[in-house]
């Protein structure tokens, strides 16, 4: 078996991440002559996200078994009425070494749209077919795993060899 488990299947056919951008209203004063002065809000930074969706898009692959799979949990999640929402999502940025740089963990979360799967008898070029899940999180953590003795653990010759030298010759 090439994976542990259906998570790590599902994670390897993982084509992109689209993560929301910031975005504050800055309320206004209108102060002596007209000037107008914007002013920091006071909103939870939890809030301050331009929106709090998550959209994953993946390849469709084994003829679109991780497709499937997600229909699937979607649909249990959907039925369960005893959870409010899924398991936290935890996303993790790694170095060349495996070693964690960053994790963002999404907590509160909904699966809220599985996009469609098309099936064509007369498609017969390949073409890579993907699909989004979007997910909507209520919280967000970021936490920095790398410290830094990994940061500075690098030595010469754990470094990538991007330019080989032939005998003598560069």
């Amino acid at each position: 078996m090439q994976y542990e488990n259906v998570i790590d299947y599902l994670n390897s056919t993982i084509k992109e991440i689209s993560s929301p951008g910031l975005s504050v209203d800055t309320p206004t004063q209108r102060i002596k002559r007209g000037k107008e002065i914007n002013f920091k809000p006071a909103t939870n930074i939890n809030d301050i996200m331009a929106s709090r969706e998550l959209d994953i898009t993946f390849r469709s692959v084994d003829s679109d078994l991780n497709y499937w799979i997600l229909f699937d949990m979607f649909v249990k999640h959907y039925l369960d009425v005893e959870q409010l929402f899924v398991t936290p999502f935890i996303l993790q940025a790694v170095d060349i070494h495996r070693d964690v740089i960053y994790q963002i963990n999404f907590r509160e979360v909904i699966l809220r749209t599985q996009s469609e799967l098309r099936f064509s008898y007369n498609d017969q070029a390949f073409n890579e077919k993907t699909f989004t899940v979007t997910f909507s999180f209520n919280f967000i953590d970021i936490e920095f795993k790398l410290d830094e003795s990994k940061v500075l653990a690098l030595s010469e010759t754990d470094l990538p060899i991007i330019i080989q030298k032939i005998g003598n010759q560069l």
